[in-house]
């Protein structure tokens, strides 16, 4: 306890300490004022509460309280959760090389990363993790498990996992695993290549400049995708030097603008463009965000390729960490940022809250109008606007159910218990045989959804119940459910080419991990098919830069 009271009085110093050196400062007289009021309070409450108080529960509740009134990407990291936050940073850690999900309490490996610990081993998705080193892993979350399977390279673990009807111990050795930035990379069609960029970790760019180097030694490209889809973004520079490659040096690619000087910036691309004529198309939806925007609209501000898919997530703060005391960090946004024509691609407003705390996005009516360098009109205030619109559809209330209930993911991983060996990862297709294998299997599976119809007939039920109109009303409800259960049934038929070509990257996935996966829906890929349409007609592409 004395401890304990110890550390308080040394954290009471600093705050206090910093309190009086802020207070000689007019302007931050308000800062030091709340500091001493907080302070005070603190120290009250721990010395002389009725019961015993944790001071550093206390303090992180205070703290993450006070950042849950500015925006989500303010964070306070404790000291035993940097490392993750340097895994999200530079892609590397200490582990087995594998991901691990939680369904129904158990574990499940969801994937293995290839050439690492748990691939030389065998580990292999759909195996269900029982024990770590002896130690049960019954009721541990998928964090937990994560944690007690990091550790320093070279060191060992024993897994012990349940395979069907087996059970069995793996020993596992520890390495520096990198997850890479670009899992994927290939030709879509002869002259044509693809690039996979899955976040901006720590040489991002570097990983797509190699690899846009292997394409251009398979012969000569006539236009390039850049898949940016779902990626949460992640270092600036790295997006300023991916940017580059499609840039000529001196442009500015985005500008800073937040409350210190140092963080009014405009920042150039520093060298020359790898190739800055070879036409591009770029994919974003509504998962790219922060510097996937910072690509995607610098290269349609230079009208440098066209962007394709759906409109962005809308993230224009930029974010800086800043040491604390005892290994903490604080995630703090220090600025706004705004791409070469201008505009702030911020969707949403937190300073401007409601009297609940929520936020709204900005209205399509309050976005302001920029121009590209070819005097294209673009809009702020929203993310990223697609040059074209992708027709891609939204997944179905059925095939979310499949994805959430596992059934695509364990019917995959029999198939795979129960075949060696499967066509190249590119070239692998679903049968009608096989699709029909899957309805059978399905069939016997404990599998329920609900659709919006569902959803409604549930309330007009219930509200006929309350209404008194049930008793009247309860033969036509029932003729209506059997219509409704009907249709319902036929949802897989419905959405049959979809399920087929989801099953057909679940496979492929389960031979040739997640970069197996991407070669094979590039065959079926609707916004892949729209960019080529573009890219390999050049009057259509062109039109689409011009004014």
């Amino acid at each position: 306890m004395k401890q304990s009271y110890r550390k308080l009085s040394k954290w009471l110093g600093l705050v206090i300490l910093i309190s009086f050196s802020l207070a000689y400062r007019p302007d931050y007289f308000e800062i030091s004022k709340q500091l001493d009021i907080y302070t005070s309070v603190f120290k009250e409450v721990s010395l002389y509460y009725v019961d015993d108080t944790d001071p550093g529960e206390l303090t992180q509740n205070a703290i993450n309280s006070m950042l849950a009134k500015l925006d989500p990407y303010t964070n306070y990291i404790p000291e035993e959760a940097v490392e993750d936050f340097k895994i999200r940073q530079t892609g590397n850690y200490g582990g087995i090389g594998a991901s691990v999900g939680n369904y129904q309490d158990r574990l499940i490996v969801t994937s293995i990363y290839e050439g690492f610990g748990a691939d030389k081993s065998g580990l292999r998705p759909g195996d269900i993790i029982l024990e770590v080193d002896g130690q049960s892993v019954e009721g541990r979350s998928e964090e937990a498990l994560s944690e007690v399977l990091k550790g320093a390279p070279g060191t060992k673990t024993e897994v012990t996992i349940e395979r069907g009807t087996k059970e069995l111990k793996l020993e596992i050795e520890r390495e520096e695993v990198h997850l890479k930035a670009v899992p994927f990379a290939g030709m879509v069609k002869d002259g044509y290549g693809y690039i996979f960029l899955n976040s901006f970790t720590q040489n991002a760019s570097g990983e797509v400049l190699k690899a846009w180097q292997e394409l251009k030694a398979r012969g000569p490209l006539k236009g390039l995708i850049l898949d940016l889809r779902n990626n949460p973004g992640g270092l600036l520079g790295e997006a300023i030097a991916l940017t580059n490659l499609f840039i000529p040096k001196d442009k500015p690619v985005v500008l800073t603008k937040g409350k210190l000087e140092e963080w009014q910036k405009t920042y150039k691309t520093p060298k020359q463009a790898f190739d800055k004529n070879l036409p591009v198309a770029v994919l974003i939806n509504s998962g790219s965000a922060s510097a996937s925007e910072i690509v995607a609209g610098t290269l349609q501000d230079y009208d440098r390729g066209i962007i394709v898919g759906r409109r962005s997530f809308g993230k224009g703060l930029v974010q800086e960490s800043r040491m604390l005391p005892y290994g903490a960090q604080l995630k703090v946004t220090i600025a706004k940022y705004y791409t070469p024509s201008g505009r702030l691609i911020q969707a949403i407003d937190y300073a401007e809250r409601a009297e609940d705390g929520s936020v709204a996005k900005i209205p399509d009516s309050l976005r302001s109008e920029f121009k590209t360098q070819n005097g294209r009109v673009v809009l702020d205030g929203g993310g990223i606007d697609p040059d074209i619109t992708s027709t891609s559809e939204t997944a179905s209330d059925f095939i979310m159910a499949l994805f959430r209930q596992w059934h695509l993911f364990d019917f995959a991983t029999e198939y795979y218990r129960n075949h060696s060996e499967i066509a190249q990862a590119k070239d692998f297709k679903v049968s009608e045989e096989l699709f029909q294998e899957f309805k059978s299997w399905l069939q016997g599976r404990d599998f329920n959804f609900d659709t919006r119809t569902g959803r409604l007939l549930n309330r007009m039920e219930t509200a006929a119940e309350d209404d008194g109109y049930l008793s009247s009303m309860q033969s036509s409800i029932e003729e209506v459910r059997k219509a409704y259960e009907l249709e319902k049934s036929r949802e897989l038929e419905r959405n049959k080419k979809v399920v087929m070509e989801l099953l057909q990257e679940e496979i492929v996935a389960r031979y040739y991990y997640d970069s197996g996966r991407l070669a094979n829906a590039l065959n079926h890929d609707r916004d892949i098919a729209t960019a080529l349409e573009y890219l390999s007609d050049n009057s259509k592409y062109k039109a689409i830069l011009k004014p």
